[in-house]
């Protein structure tokens, strides 16, 4: 059997098989995209091109009419045929392709597939300013596995880790990117039919720059602390909103952008504008009325700056559905990016701007923010629902988000399986989420023949808040458990997730290193688990230092080093000196 992700829309076996030689001929249109070519020689090394009409070529490619990149895939015991109306179509066939040769070697199985997406945006969204900034190997790995699953747009969540000239400070001595960081990873994802959306926060969660002195003044509420570093998770989301009137504030903002802009060849540009809770704290009295007026004027001062770049504009909705009268006042070209995380969300809010005729695209959640293992159950419901719903009120896409919150604590191969899925209800909402794909992912990203990988995914990823949010249970008032006997028993299983875990094969999407994070992942909850129970200090504090000992070159071999600093001071000391 063969398992594809994301499913395609019509799969047929037909019986037989092709026997590729080595190395095949291939003939491709006579202006192959290179993109295209270099994918072509990955799969087939030694391959050699001759011109599409010439006879009987092992591999071709045709050029076809259809839907925006659609493709149709036939394997015959004669050959290999790619029909396509675009480069992205013919890239995604190979995708395709790519991962049927990987269940099936160079014996094809006969089959014909015809394939389209449903959501023409299918994009995935990494934070890289709560502690955890990747290294950039790190992140074109990623790159590359979203392509193989057919995502075509990322961003990555800027809050301050990029060196501005103009202003050293903004970055300081922690992890950041610079200029040629970004252009290196702008131009890695058109090499794999990506787009690179920059994406600052410009309006709220600006809690490091207006931390910093020369722009504490620019804050709606000054920043609760003498400095970013000293400050506690909970004050760095206050006095995190601009003064969106400052003249001064506009002037960072343009000295931002002018910066940051040009690292990306997009034409978009996400302001973010999320959760500006101090809006208006700043003008007392200030009414409703006004203060949403203030937000579009604000939304129309970054339309200016970004258009100066050759940007449109995207953003968050939560704020603007807090005034819905202030919705049609947005200025025109936007797009709406409408966010929700939990089952118990209304994912039909989504509406609210479709309706408006604002292009809005759906953003679920990889649910791993404050949590140990991501909350793979939940996650799949919320993904599921809120994909099914963005097709039903006309959504242009489903952007999949994986927040770092609380330090970015969480280890990223946990959220493989919600990247997966997201990927898999972006290319079709209709699509299975569940058996089915559990099977899919666990032989297309850890070469399993049966969807163990996927159980244990659900199994360390349902686990209970109070045991999955361990340390921040305290700091989120998580009461403790009444009953310590599903502590126990976690504290026995979480282990053996761990050993499975750790003898997982490699393969191309999940190494070594992605094992050992999941088992250390399992190890923190037995860790938890324990704590739960009443364990004693003298059983707790020894694993407590093993597994700090191990998540260190965990964290160095993906990530840049001084955020685990941040998050030490922040996260670990609370899983010392346990309360509540």
């Amino acid at each position: 059997m063969i398992h594809l992700i994301p499913s395609p829309t019509s799969f047929r076996l037909l019986g037989g098989t092709f026997a590729l030689p080595s190395p095949p001929a291939a003939g491709v249109p006579d202006h192959l995209d290179p993109r295209v070519g270099k994918v072509l020689h990955e799969l087939f090394p030694g391959l050699h091109h001759i011109a599409c009409h010439q006879a009987d070529p092992a591999v071709r490619l045709e050029s076809a009419p259809g839907p925006s990149e659609s493709y149709k895939l036939v394997i015959s015991p004669d050959g290999l045929r790619i029909a396509a109306p675009d480069a992205a179509g013919f890239f995604y066939a190979l995708q395709t392709l790519r991962q049927i040769l990987a269940q099936s070697g160079p014996a094809l199985p006969c089959l014909e597939i015809s394939d389209a997406p449903v959501f023409p945006l299918r994009g995935y969204y990494l934070d890289v300013s709560r502690g955890r900034v990747p290294r950039l190997a790190m992140l074109q790995r990623r790159i590359r596995l979203l392509a193989s699953l057919k995502i075509n747009h990322l961003q990555l969540y800027f809050e301050h880790p990029f060196r501005f000239a103009f202003d050293p400070a903004i970055a300081g001595d922690n992890d950041a990117y610079d200029a040629a960081d970004l252009r290196a990873l702008d131009a890695c994802c058109r090499e794999h039919f990506i787009e690179l959306v920059p994406s600052f926060t410009c309006f709220g969660h600006m809690g490091r720059i207006l931390s910093l002195p020369p722009y504490r003044d620019l804050a709606e509420v000054e920043f609760p602390a003498p400095s970013w570093e000293t400050a506690t998770w909970r004050e760095r989301l206050r006095g995190a909103t601009l003064n969106s009137r400052d003249p001064d504030a506009q002037q960072l903002l343009r000295n931002i952008l002018d910066e940051f802009l040009p690292c990306f060849s997009s034409t978009r540009f996400n302001l973010c504008g999320d959760e500006t809770y101090d809006l208006g704290q700043s003008t007392p009295g200030a009414s409703p009325g006004e203060i949403a007026a203030r937000y579009n004027n604000h939304v129309r001062f970054l339309q200016k700056e970004a258009a100066r770049h050759g940007k449109s504009l995207m953003l968050w909705g939560d704020m603007l559905l807090h005034h819905p009268d202030a919705i049609g006042d947005l200025p025109p070209g936007c797009e709406i990016l409408d966010w929700a995380y939990f089952p118990s969300n209304n994912f039909a809010k989504c509406n609210e701007f479709i309706s408006r005729g604002l292009p809005t695209i759906v953003c679920p959640s990889v649910r791993g923010f404050g949590r140990l293992f991501n909350a793979v159950e939940e996650a799949r419901t919320v993904l599921a629902a809120y994909a099914r719903t963005g097709k039903q009120f006309g959504a242009r896409g489903l952007l999949n988000t994986d927040w770092g919150d609380y330090g970015h604590f969480n280890m990223p191969p946990g959220a493989l399986h919600g990247l997966a899925l997201g990927a898999q209800l972006a290319w079709n909402p209709d699509h299975d989420e569940g058996a089915a794909f559990d099977r899919a992912f666990s032989k297309i990203l850890f070469g399993a023949d049966t969807p163990r990988p996927a159980e244990l995914f659900s199994l360390a990823g349902s686990v209970p808040e109070h045991l999955a949010a361990w340390p921040f249970a305290p700091l989120k008032n998580i009461p403790p458990p009444a009953d310590p006997a599903p502590a126990r028993e976690l504290a026995t299983q979480a282990p053996l997730w761990a050993g499975e875990f750790s003898k997982l094969a490699p393969t191309e999407w999940a190494d070594e290193t992605d094992h050992a994070q999941l088992a250390l992942a399992c190890r923190f909850l037995q860790f938890s688990a324990l704590v739960a129970a009443g364990a004693p200090a003298p059983e707790t504090r020894p694993l407590l230092d093993e597994l700090e000992k191990a998540y260190a070159p965990l964290w160095f071999a993906e990530s840049l080093p001084r955020g685990l600093l941040d998050l030490h001071a922040r996260g670990f000391e609370p899983m010392r000196n346990p309360v509540g």
